[in-house]
């Protein structure tokens, strides 16, 4: 596992340099780093969005399910992964690509502490290795987290309702001590992902 955090620290730095020498400028650079990632991991977000449009076509089975064997749990997880089976769907398709950007984000992280970006570099109003000031970063990428959910359809599930409310706060708090580097690659990354849930929508519409 550590051998494979080091080969994607040494990546993402070596993209972040190669990307610098070109632009000239880090903020920038971790924007276009941010989309070179997003594309590279659009098979999973289209392969995301195929499972969760699955699980939601099974929901009304899974509610029947829920009734009939509500007293039995084995036989409830059985028929529960028969269901599943039969119609080819894995409920953990959907978080995959949430669960790999995640290292990718401890990743960029390690690279923004390791040193790379000089500390008198800036983008905009800020410094990219201290917080944003002003905490725009943070409540852009509050809104957006709030944007994506409506996106995904999480309003019709009542389960998770809350959550559409809860993460994008919960965004905000996390983040608003981040570094502003950290935020930028946040932010494009949520962005991009608006930007491809729109058009995989469009498409499947």
């Amino acid at each position: 596992m550590k051998y494979i955090y080091s080969l994607l620290l040494n990546f993402i730095e070596f993209l972040l340099k190669s990307v610098d020498n070109i632009v000239g400028n880090f903020g920038l650079s971790i924007i276009i780093v941010t989309i070179i990632i997003k594309i590279l991991l659009l098979p999973l977000t289209i392969k995301q969005d195929k499972s969760m449009k699955a699980m939601k076509k099974l929901q009304p089975q899974l509610d029947e399910i829920k009734k009939k064997y509500a007293n039995d749990k084995q036989m409830l997880n059985i028929k529960t992964m028969e269901l599943y089976k039969e119609n080819k769907v894995n409920p953990a398709g959907g978080c995959l690509p949430i669960l790999i950007q995640l290292p990718i984000l401890f990743a960029l992280f390690g690279v923004l502490r390791s040193g790379i970006v000089p500390t008198d570099s800036t983008f905009l109003w800020m410094r990219l290795v201290e917080p944003d000031p002003f905490y725009i970063l943070p409540l852009l990428n509050g809104g957006i987290s709030f944007l994506q959910q409506k996106l995904m359809g999480t309003s019709d599930n009542p389960q998770m309702k809350n959550m559409m409310y809860m993460f994008p706060i919960m965004m905000i708090f996390i983040s608003y001590k981040m570094p502003a580097g950290l935020q930028i690659y946040w932010l494009t990354s949520s962005l991009t992902a608006v930007v491809q849930q729109y058009f995989i929508m469009k498409k499947g519409a």
